[in-house]
């Protein structure tokens, strides 16, 4: 029906201009029954009841009656003529809606006028109790929930369909809608929120607003860190993948650590760098043709050669008649080793070779 759509258009440019707060009350009308087009008064309305209403939302009344509406009121434009139903216009309007500031107390009075408007479409003054049409007045309990609860009321020549309910608005929560929180993914907490507006950490997120990454699985907590889910960043003096492992002294060569900056040696190295030999035999094995190595500290050995050679390392084959063993111009002709060497003595001497 094209009131209908008169009477959204007209709601809700009053929407535009309402203060959020923490939830809303939200009124659906569905149909309105006036088949003899009358008044309150039995007047009938001429040529037809032009209908519009005043809907006025208060606190809990044992027994409901006119007053200040604390809770909040509002009018809605001419809906139709004397009987009229949402769904001629084929689509619903917008639910007529009355904003909360505060939270919702769980309990509420509610008054609904219907009215006629002699001159024209849009409402007129309410004082004039000669244009009442009827008047619906309930108290319930209600709870929070996108649910609506539908109801009917009945008055002499009236009838009125309508379902109602109480909704938080974005960002609120709980029994009340007195619960706040905003979901956010930055430098101040990185969370959604729960349906009982708890804080419910993004992955990779912890502590008390979601504000600590987690670092990587493994990071060790007292040498690693991080600013972002899944890093692990070494304090100064720890490496590797979890930072477990420490960093030796600048330059270490044959040494180890258990905490940074140390320089442990390994077995067999010495200095303050461990750059010093201190078993070359066993590293090196510098003795050959059977000596004996031996070392003597700091880099050093010595080596004891078999018979029959010589050297630094023993690398050296001695010759027996090098030492020159024969006398008196004998002449010395070198034989195996097991024979060693014989002398050819000259005139006037002889002998054997020491």
């Amino acid at each position: 029906m094209a009131a209908w759509f008169t009477f959204t258009i007209a709601f809700s440019t009053t929407l535009i201009t309402q203060v959020f707060g923490s939830g809303v009350f939200e009124l659906d009308l569905h149909e309105f029954k006036n088949h003899k087009g009358l008044l309150a008064n039995g007047n009938a309305c001429k040529p037809n009841c032009r209908t519009y209403f005043r809907i006025c939302l208060k606190n809990y009344q044992a027994v409901v009656s006119p007053g200040d509406c604390i809770f909040g009121s509002t009018m809605t434009a001419v809906l139709g003529t004397n009987s009229f139903s949402a769904k001629d216009s084929g689509t619903l309007p917008r639910p007529i809606q009355i904003p909360f500031n505060f939270g919702w107390p769980g309990s509420f009075s509610l008054i609904i006028e219907a009215w006629h408007s002699p001159y024209g479409n849009l409402p007129v003054d309410t004082n004039n109790p000669d244009f009442l049409i009827s008047f619906f007045a309930i108290q319930r309990q209600l709870g929070v929930g996108t649910d609506w609860t539908p109801n009917m009321q009945t008055g002499k020549q009236t009838e009125l369909r309508y379902s109602y309910r109480f909704i938080c608005n974005e960002s609120y929560y709980g029994e009340s809608c007195s619960k706040k929180c905003t979901p956010r993914d930055d430098r101040f907490g990185h969370y959604t929120c729960t349906r009982e507006g708890q804080l419910s950490c993004l992955p990779g997120w912890k502590g008390k607003y979601c504000e600590e990454p987690i670092c990587l699985e493994g990071c060790s907590e007292r040498n690693g860190n991080c600013s972002k889910p899944g890093e692990c960043v070494c304090r100064d003096g720890w490496q590797g993948t979890f930072c477990d492992e420490c960093r030796k002294y600048p330059a270490c060569k044959h040494g180890t650590c258990q905490l940074p900056w140390q320089c442990n040696c390994q077995e067999g190295w010495g200095g303050l760098l461990c750059d010093q030999d201190l078993n070359f035999c066993t590293h090196h094995r510098p003795c050959v043709n059977g000596a004996t190595c031996m070392n003597t500290g700091q880099g050093s050995y010595t080596c004891t050669c078999l018979p029959g050679f010589t050297g630094v390392n023993c690398e050296l084959e001695m010759q027996e008649c090098d030492s020159n063993p024969c006398r008196n111009g004998g002449i010395c002709t070198p034989q195996n080793l097991e024979s060693g060497y014989t002398c050819r003595c000259p005139p006037r001497f002889r002998g054997f070779p020491l």
